[in-house]
């Protein structure tokens, strides 16, 4: 893939991760594409709507990707993704043998490890990976959501405060 074409598919990844913010969701979308250019997989997180780890967006856009291809191996296909993938989806994205990765923003503390690792080898090829892109967008749909989470959390705390009397536990409303 070329620069623009990659800001092309970043931006559908981008508009994947919006989906997921509107649906509460931690907002990282990401998207397949062939050799021919044509997304076959879309995916965004929807962690909390399944309630497991596997709702992961990488996971969702590949399972996708497979179905339409009716295979596993997505050769020569890349994979756009706003924020850097976590080992659990490195690990399905090399087992695909997806040939590049895209992200937007590292992830310092679930993601995989881009700043530290030399080469991703598999299967007798390379991954090319390739960081940054529209990092600044990526960024701002994951701040904006924990900054709406933190909020909510803050504005629920002063709302109800909870107290145990007589060994069970009651809510009581604060009155403003």
């Amino acid at each position: 893939m070329d620069g623009k074409k990659d800001v092309f598919y970043m931006q559908k990844a981008l508009r994947q991760a919006q989906i997921a913010l509107k649906k509460n969701e931690v907002p990282v979308g990401a998207v397949i594409v062939n050799k021919d250019g044509q997304v076959i997989g879309r995916g965004y997180n929807k962690v909390e709507k399944l309630k497991c780890q596997t709702g992961h967006a990488e996971i969702i856009a590949i399972k996708k990707a497979c179905k339409k291809l009716k295979d596993w191996r997505l050769e020569d296909c890349w994979i756009y993704v706003t924020l850097e993938p976590c080992l659990m989806c490195l690990g399905l994205i090399k087992l695909s043998r997806i040939k590049g990765l895209v992200f937007g923003s590292c992830s310092n503390e679930f993601g995989f490890g881009y700043k530290n690792i030399k080469v991703c080898n598999f299967y007798k090829k390379n991954l090319i990976i390739k960081q940054g892109l529209k990092e600044v967008e990526s960024i701002k749909l994951l701040k904006n959501f924990f900054k709406k989470l933190r909020l909510n959390r803050k504005v629920k705390g002063e709302a109800e405060k909870t107290v145990l009397r007589k060994g069970r536990k009651e809510i009581v409303t604060k009155k403003s």
